[in-house]
């Protein structure tokens, strides 16, 4: 049986993990053609992407790896033979429970330590690489484009990103903005991951006509955004949720939950994230334990008279049972972002989802009624077939 479960796993394994990198190929072209990033740094980066597909591509291996060799041992008849040489289904299910432990326990190692270490270096590796492209981007005399914001220096320092004679348009607002300062100087800021221009001695323009503003400041900080491949902001300990491990997510609930009634809603917000992200750190390799069972459930439907279609099919819905189980997570960690009371209970509703779904398809494939359940998909399946084929020959005659 691990043998049977191992060569399909692996292989679902490489092409979901390929399909999930495939979203960011374009992302990988614009760096290398258009950002002139070494191709080194490139793959380093990207690399460091992997290990968050792999938290979900395991267990979608798993469900069709299953699916798979069940599928072959029913169209070969091998399941029929095991089962009359007194095999039942508990015994068959016991190699397919430790292949599920071995999985949950590969998924967890990657959800614990390696995602959350993965996504702090390409958090770090994208800040460098920004600010080493952001000092090496400003052209003195050249107006340049960051944007919506368009920056002209009459002098640019090559080290230290000093600035003189700064001009500035700002459009992220409705009503656009004009900078003028005497001085300014790119500011980077290494824990919170932020880039600032800084500008000293000058004004703001604002509006025109009638309305026209200005205002003088002394020291003026405009924050540079920059692409990153990683969603979520910083907390106050230099890192995002997803970069922390178990230990550093505790602390945080733990110091937010202290403040008690005098918590407000940036902090609520943060707490309830932090709580999203250490239950799910546990919730999607738990799904292992279960999914296994569900497609146990679809792969020892028999492909009735020889017909492909029948494996196809298996193979579909077991797709679809996965895509379904990470749909309903993603809407439920939206949702339980903003309730912090709820937000526990509501990244186990899947995982409950999936549990009760494989305990009542064994038991159904222990009383052997999930057979005749499938013969009646075969019937129905074979029914419309041959009503379509019979259109198709009366339309051609």
């Amino acid at each position: 049986m691990f043998r049977e479960i191992l060569v399909p796993f692996f292989i679902s394994l490489f092409v979901f993990t390929g399909i999930l990198f495939l979203a960011r190929i374009l992302r990988l072209i614009d760096l290398a053609i258009n950002k002139n990033v070494p191709i080194g740094d490139i793959l380093w980066l990207f690399s460091m992407i992997i290990p968050r597909f792999l938290e979900m591509a395991v267990p979608m291996s798993l469900l069709i790896g299953t699916l798979v060799a069940f599928g072959r041992l029913s169209s070969d008849s091998e399941l029929v033979v095991m089962r009359a040489t007194g095999l039942s289904m508990r015994k068959l299910a016991i190699p397919v429970a430790c292949f599920s432990f071995v999985a949950f326990g590969a998924t967890l190692i990657i959800a614990l330590t390696l995602r959350p270490w993965a996504n702090y270096q390409l958090g770090v590796g994208m800040f460098e690489l920004a600010k080493q492209k952001t000092s090496s981007a400003l052209i003195q005399g050249v107006f340049n484009d960051f944007g919506p914001l368009t920056i002209y220096s009459e002098h640019v320092e090559p080290k230290g990103g000093r600035l003189r004679n700064v001009i500035i348009a700002d459009e992220r607002e409705e009503e656009p903005s004009t900078f003028v300062a005497s001085n300014g100087q790119i500011v980077s800021d290494d824990k919170q991951r932020t880039l600032t221009l800084r500008l000293y001695k000058g004004s703001i323009h604002q509006g025109g006509g009638l309305n026209y503003n200005v205002t003088d400041f002394d020291i003026n900080n405009i924050r540079l955004d920059f692409d990153v491949l990683e969603e979520g902001e910083t907390t106050k300990t230099g890192k995002k949720t997803s970069e922390m491990y178990l230990g550093e997510l505790n602390e945080v609930i733990s110091n937010l939950r202290s403040k008690g009634s005098a918590i407000d809603d940036e902090d609520s917000t943060s707490l309830a994230r932090a709580i999203v992200e250490w239950h799910r750190r546990l919730a999607v390799p738990s799904s292992c334990l279960f999914i296994a069972f569900v497609a146990m459930a679809l792969g020892i439907q028999p492909s009735r008279g020889g017909d492909s279609w029948g494996a196809a099919l298996n193979v579909a819905v077991g797709i679809l049972v996965i895509v379904g189980y990470y749909l309903l997570l993603a809407l439920l960690t939206a949702a339980s972002r903003k309730s912090v009371e709820n937000a526990w209970v509501l990244m186990w509703v899947p995982n409950l989802v999936v549990a009760a779904a494989s305990l009542a398809a064994f038991k159904l494939m222990e009383s052997e009624r999930w057979l005749s359940i499938t013969q009646a998909m075969g019937h129905l399946f074979a029914t419309i077939r041959q009503k379509i084929q019979s259109l198709t020959e009366k339309q051609r005659a």
